[in-house]
């Protein structure tokens, strides 16, 4: 997990100044590769989710500072997700 917990720091820090949904999309499709990469390791579908939101939700946290673009950008990705 570590290789792509440092691609999604790498992307993070490549791009100039992201919109919330810019950053949004990004956590989204990194989120979605980490659950991959968990489910190929043997996870159940549960464990995968949990492990690999957890995992990109640590690189973005440590990335973004502010705690209201933080909390936009994952309330963006939930309604994004329940559509």
């Amino acid at each position: 997990m570590t290789n792509l917990q440092e691609d999604f720091r790498s992307e993070l820090k490549s791009k100039e100044k992201l919109t919330v949904a810019e950053y949004a999309a990004l956590y989204k499709k990194h989120t979605e590769l980490a659950i991959e990469a968990e489910l190929n390791n043997g996870a159940s579908e549960h464990q995968a989710k949990a492990m690999g939101n957890y995992y990109t939700v640590a690189v973005l946290s440590n990335f973004i500072a502010s705690e209201n673009l933080l909390a936009r950008i994952l309330a963006l990705h939930e309604s994004s997700d329940e559509e």
